[in-house]
This record gives C-alpha cells, sequence and structure tokens, in this order.
C-alpha cells in the first residue's frame, strides 16, 4: 500500500491554514523544560529575521522585493540532513533529481534537467555557476553543511541584484563567520543500513589571534551511489535485469576563513580553499564508446576571495571584493569502434583505405577560471530611504579539446542599483535592475519593481514585477565537438587517426549549429506575508501567487551519433515559450523547544513550440516536453522539531514530489540526538533514519535503492 500524507493537492494548504491559524492567536504556546539544555539551543526570538540577498539591502522580510526562504544551517542540522542539495527539499516551488551518475540536480518551477542552467548559486558572494558548460556541480560544491550559517533563496528572477543567469531563483548560501567557530570541533557521520558507503567527517579549528579570527577547516564525503539499474539489451532498452551501479564518489575540501579589523571602520575577509574530488562513471553512461575502461572523473578546484569592508559612518558604507576561481576536469578513458563508419566522418581516411575495428584513448577534460571584482556601496539616506549601487566585471576563461578544441574567454560588465523608499507608514517600494555587457551576447538591461502594502506591523501584501535573462553558455553558441584519439590500435592506422579530431564534426561552421539569443523570463508576482512574534516564539507565513513568462528557450538535442541506430544531431534553437502560474505556500511556528514548518508548491506549466526548424508536431511537442522534464505539479514538506530538555532532542520531517516525469517521490526522515554539556566541552550522539515511502526510482529508472530503509550513525565533539 502506498503512503500518501499530503498526496491530495488540498490536504497540505489545510494543514497550512490550520498553522495560520494557530500562529495568529497569542497565547497558545506553552513553555518548555530548557534546564540542562546548551546556551545555542534557545530559539532567538528577539527581532524577525533579517534578509540579505533579494535587493542586497539588510531588510525584513516585509520591505523585500520578493518571496524569500530562509534555512539556518542550525535548522538543516536538526533535521539530519546530510545532502546540501537535499536542504532544498524545503523550499516551495523547488524540486531535487538526479541525472548521469548519481549527479544530483536541484531547480526552482523545473525546466530541463539534466543540465540545470537557469539558477543562480552562490556562496558567500562567489557565484559557483559554470563558466562554459552552463551547469551547477552539487556533488563538487566545498561548503559542508557543517560551515553554514544560513542559505537565503529568492524564488524568482533576481538579475536586477545578481545579473544574468540569475534567471528562476538565487541560491546564497553564507558561511559561519570565523568569530563565532573559535575552538575546535569534530563530527562524523556514517552509514549503517541503505547507504552503508556514505560518510561525512569534518574537523574545524578556529581562533583569535590578536585583530585575527580565523577558522581551518578540513571535510570528506563519499558515497557508494544508488544499489543497482536495469540492463539494456543490443538496441539500448532496458530490461527486468539488473546490475550493480557504479555511481560513487570521494571528495576531499579544506577551507581557510579569516577577519581581520583594521580599526574602528575597516576589515578584511579572506577565504581560500581547495577541493578533490574523484567520481565513479557508470560505463553505460558513455554506450556509444563501448568503453574498455572506466570514464572515471577526477578534478581539483581552487578558490581564493578578500573583501575590504568599509564603514565610516552607519549611514555610509561600502564593500570591494576580488575573487578568483578554478576548476579541472579529467575524464578519460579507452574506448572501442567496432563500427569505424559510424563515427568517422567522410573523408577522414584517403580512399582506397578500409578502416577496421579500432580502440582509442579520448577524454572530455575541461578547465575553467573566474575573476571577479565587484564595488558596492550603500547609502541611508532617512528611515524610510536607503541605496545600493555598485559595478562588477568579470572574465571567464575556459579549456578543452574536446568541446572547444582549445580555449576561449569571455567578459562581462555590470551596473546595478536598488532604491528603497517607503513614502508612507504602510507602503515601501522598491525600483532597481542591472545593466550588463556581455563579450559573447552583448548589452541589456534587467529591471524589477515592487510595493509592499503594510495592513499593520505584521502583515504585508507584495507586488513584484521582474525581468532576467538566461546567456547561451559557450558550449551552446560556439561548440567545436570532437574526440582526438591517443594511443590507437591497430597501430597500422596511427597515421590516419593518431592525434586526429575525430567523430561527427558539431561546430559553429555545421549547417546545423544556428545563432542563438538569450532567454527572457517575465515574471509577476502577488504574496502575502504575515509574521509576529509571540510570548515565547515567532511565527510566520506566507502565500505566493505567480505568473511567470519564459520565452526564447533553447531547447534541442546534442548527440553525436555514437551509437549504431543514432544519428549525429544538433538541433539547438530558441524554440519554447513556457508560461507558469500557480501558488506557493511556506509557513514557521517557532516556540521555546519547539519548531514546526511547512511547505507546498503547486505548479502548472504551459508550453508552446515557436522555432523554424521542425515541422512534425510529434517532434515540436518532444522539444516541449525536454523542457518540462524537472517539473513537479505538487511538491512540499512538514518538519517537526521538538526539545525536550537535558540535552534530548527530536526531528521528523516529510518531503513528497508529484507528477516529476510521471515519478512519485515521499521520503520520512527522523533524527534523535542527546547532547552533554561538560565545562567547555559538548558532546552529542545522534541517529538519523530516512525509510522511501514509495518504491520509484529517484527521478530516473537508473537510481535505485535495494533498501528502502537507511540507518545513519552521528558523533560530535566540540570544545
Amino acid at each position: 500500500m502506498r503512503h500518501a500524507l499530503l498526496r491530495m493537492p488540498g490536504c497540505a494548504p489545510a494543514l497550512l491554514a490550520l498553522l495560520l491559524v494557530w500562529g495568529a492567536v497569542p497565547g497558545v504556546v506553552a513553555a518548555q523544560d530548557w534546564s540542562g539544555a546548551g546556551v545555542q539551543d534557545a530559539p532567538q526570538t528577539d527581532a524577525l529575521p533579517q534578509v540579505l540577498t533579494t535587493s542586497r539591502l539588510r531588510q525584513s522580510k516585509a520591505q523585500t522585493p520578493g518571496t524569500v526562504t530562509i534555512l539556518e544551517g542550525e535548522l538543516l542540522r536538526d533535521l539530519g540532513v546530510l545532502n546540501l542539495w537535499d536542504a532544498f527539499r524545503l523550499v516551495p516551488g523547488m524540486t531535487v533529481g538526479y541525472v548521469g551518475s548519481n549527479d544530483p540536480v536541484v531547480s526552482y518551477h523545473g525546466t530541463v534537467a539534466v543540465e540545470q542552467r537557469r539558477l543562480q548559486v552562490l556562496v558567500d558572494g562567489r557565484s559557483y555557476y559554470n563558466a562554459s558548460l552552463a551547469d551547477m556541480d552539487w556533488t563538487n560544491l566545498p561548503v559542508p553543511i557543517d560551515a553554514i550559517d544560513r542559505i537565503e533563496v529568492t524564488r524568482g528572477p533576481n538579475a536586477a541584484a545578481y545579473g544574468a543567469n540569475s534567471f528562476l531563483a538565487v541560491i546564497n548560501i553564507i558561511t559561519r563567520s570565523p568569530s563565532d567557530t573559535h575552538g575546535v570541533e569534530l563530527r562524523g557521520t556514517q552509514g549503517l543500513r541503505g547507504d552503508d558507503g556514505f560518510g561525512h567527517y569534518y574537523g574545524s579549528v578556529g581562533s583569535k589571534t590578536g585583530p585575527l579570527d580565523w577558522r581551518l577547516s578540513v571535510n570528506q564525503r563519499r558515497s557508494d551511489g544508488f544499489d543497482f539499474r536495469y540492463r539494456r539489451d543490443a538496441s539500448g532498452s532496458r530490461t527486468d535485469r539488473t546490475r550493480n551501479s557504479r555511481d560513487g564518489y570521494d571528495t576531499l575540501s579544506i577551507n581557510y576563513s579569516g577577519e581581520l579589523a583594521l580599526g574602528a571602520t575597516d576589515r578584511l575577509a579572506v577565504e581560500t580553499g581547495y577541493h578533490e574530488l574523484n567520481e565513479k562513471v557508470d560505463p553505460s553512461e558513455y554506450d556509444g564508446f563501448n568503453p574498455i575502461t572506466n570514464p572515471d572523473i577526477t578534478g581539483e578546484d581552487w578558490h581564493g576571495s578578500i573583501t575590504w569592508h568599509h564603514e565610516p559612518s552607519a549611514d555610509r558604507f561600502f564593500e570591494l571584493q576580488l575573487y578568483h576561481q578554478t576548476r579541472d576536469r579529467r575524464q578519460g578513458w579507452r574506448a572501442s569502434f567496432p563500427d569505424p563508419e559510424a563515427v568517422l566522418d567522410d573523408g577522414a581516411v584517403p580512399d582506397g583505405v578500409t578502416i577496421p575495428a579500432f580502440e582509442t584513448d579520448v577524454n572530455e577534460d575541461l578547465e575553467e577560471t573566474r575573476t571577479h571584482i565587484e564595488f558596492q556601496q550603500t547609502n541611508v539616506f532617512s528611515s524610510t530611504t536607503q541605496l545600493v549601487f555598485g559595478a562588477s566585471y568579470r572574465e571567464d576563461r575556459y579549456e578543452s579539446d574536446t568541446f572547444f578544441n582549445g580555449s576561449g574567454e569571455t567578459n562581462r560588465s555590470r551596473v546595478f542599483a536598488n532604491l528603497e523608499h517607503q513614502p508612507t507608514p504602510w507602503l515601501t517600494t522598491n525600483l532597481g535592475g542591472m545593466w550588463e555587457d556581455d563579450s559573447l551576447s552583448g548589452s541589456f538591461f534587467s529591471p524589477r519593481g515592487a510595493a509592499n502594502i503594510h495592513f499593520s506591523d505584521n502583515q504585508t501584501l507584495r507586488f513584484v514585477f521582474s525581468r532576467a535573462h538566461r546567456l547561451p553558455d559557450p558550449f551552446e553558441s560556439r561548440p567545436d565537438w570532437q574526440y582526438r584519439g591517443e594511443n590507437v590500435t591497430p597501430e597500422e592506422l596511427r597515421p590516419f587517426l593518431e592525434g586526429q579530431r575525430r567523430g561527427p564534426n558539431l561546430s559553429t561552421a555545421s549547417p546545423e549549429v544556428r545563432p542563438l539569443e538569450e532567454e527572457t523570463i517575465t515574471s509577476r508576482e502577488i504574496s502575502y506575508l504575515y509574521q509576529k512574534r509571540m510570548t515565547t516564539g515567532l511565527f510566520q507565513g506566507e502565500i505566493k501567487l505567480f505568473r511567470d513568462s519564459l520565452d526564447n528557450l533553447i531547447s534541442g538535442v546534442t548527440n553525436l551519433g555514437l551509437n549504431e541506430n543514432d544519428e549525429s544531431r544538433w538541433d539547438l534553437e530558441n524554440n519554447v515559450d513556457q508560461t507558469q502560474k500557480g501558488f506557493e505556500l511556506e509557513a514557521n511556528l517557532e516556540m521555546r523547544g519547539s519548531r514546526l514548518r511547512l511547505t507546498y508548491g503547486y505548479l502548472d506549466t504551459e508550453g508552446r513550440y515557436t522555432g523554424e526548424r521542425e515541422s512534425d508536431p510529434e517532434r515540436q511537442r518532444e522539444l516541449v516536453s525536454l523542457e518540462q522534464r524537472l517539473n513537479a505539479r505538487h511538491s512540499g514538506s512538514v518538519a517537526w522539531i521538538q526539545r525536550f530538555g537535558r540535552g534530548i532532542s527530536g526531528a521528523v520531517s516529510y518531503y513528497f514530489t508529484d507528477q516529476l516525469r510521471n515519478f512519485h517521490f515521499e521520503r520520512l526522515d527522523a533524527r534523535v540526538s542527546r547532547r552533554w554539556h561538560l565545562d567547555t566541552t559538548m558532546v552529542e550522539l545522534a541517529g538519523v533514519y530516512r525509510h522511501y515511502l514509495t518504491e520509484d526510482p529517484l527521478y530516473r529508472k537508473d537510481n535505485n535503492w535495494a533498501d528502502q530503509n537507511h540507518l545513519f550513525a552521528e558523533a560530535r565533539l566540540r570544545f
């Protein structure tokens, strides 16, 4: 029997409405016994939460020009969230899936899945949106959950503040300040059942040395990935037979963070880090090459940033940030080609020469670097008016013999501003925008305007209009995709194939490759916010109605035609428009010793083919459906945290996603922990239990667990 808690579309909104009523009635919160609990166990409810991301101004939720979800690091740790991408199941309207070899993908309001290229992800102001292939590598984002202070998710376009590619939403991950992490902290998490190959080990040491607060941390993560996938027959179709998956990973991150006080008005923040990875890739992901060796991925990433904060007065301050980061991926394997004619273009060998089956080494190596400098100033003119403005310059370089036949670069200049003005006590207005000049796509402007009507100190009605762009990445607009053979066998073929780039030539010179334009989203939002401090707690509830028009979306297939029955095809084109509409609900009730949190999202999408290439109605429908592969009609979560005193706490969370590529996802998590406070030392032991309520694969038919019950053990030490 399938578990169906909250599956009915009307059930989750009904529970949220009940919570809204409960939170609105004063005096319903009972005091809890906090004897024996640590200082950090108590919720802080002295002030309503402030938002830092949406407009680059520090604002309350009642003043922000858009809906924002805040996920505190302590919330994620209390719920037993083990993977960073799983945290976004707590955000209404967000979906999480897996593609390729256990590659997680996160999206807001769905669209394409394999390369989620319409979501901006920032870590302490640094963009981790990949430069050349327009993707987000969640497995290798070097941010341990232990180091997270909070995550702010702006649910809607935000190119007005963060530029192109801040298309569907912006995720800003803010790490803990070194001044808050003095001492030594160790945490280990180990899988015991269901995912016994999972391990997460974190250690940090920090202190204050003169005017410098610093922290050095090491983080290792590993997983064996999914348990099994279905075998395929000679035609490539899945059969009922299964085999073990080969899609695990092992990563190591080392990070340093420091804050140096230079006086009463100035401070420097320095961050640097190194990340090493080793990912297993299932050979079936490269069936067209008939891999002889495993196409595993290794790599190294580096990042470094320095930020100068200058605050000469309480009403004027600025910051200057410079960061540089590199991303290096190495993926090579031995390939076998039993049918050479399928992979070699005409003219690859002289007339009269017969090419037998051959083997060669190929790769998909890729290097990327990004350098970014940005200035931002805030002026507080009065208690009712403040302005933030600034400018930035970014340069992205990339190099890949396989994808680009060499190297390339793009650069972008930006100027932005946002003005918040409160002409009357019952109205707050925000007006902002960003002008950008991109070396690949030209110049464009992204505006946003919002009017927040305050019915009272507790209630706000928000109207938001915004427009944003997503630029074609270099691989979409300037491809030169072929594979260079090395160590060709048999040896007599080396004069013709050794060191030559071969395969169907997909490049900007090919007639199939057409110039691409930027994608555009026009978003309209109406939202209602209710938030109130109570005697021993805080309640927040928010309802969002939206209608977004996504125009000129780039859809299509990139295929080298290496399988026997496949044809080489590159038919990317600005050929799909979408209208997305729906509503989202979020409610949070914090009390002394207890917290209840509910979310629900409903999404309805209508797509239209607008291109010129395809006249076949069936193919047109296929192209439209490609841009809806991560859309979920219903999604939501319920989370409850209870502290029982004497260091004992428990949490239960439930997540569901319905109508996601015809798959249904439901999972129930539970965590129980006990803390001991011994003078300056804290010890915590915990157990995390996960139960998958359905047997459906996780988004993709190859993503299967053999056991629906997963158990993990945690140990934490801080002194």
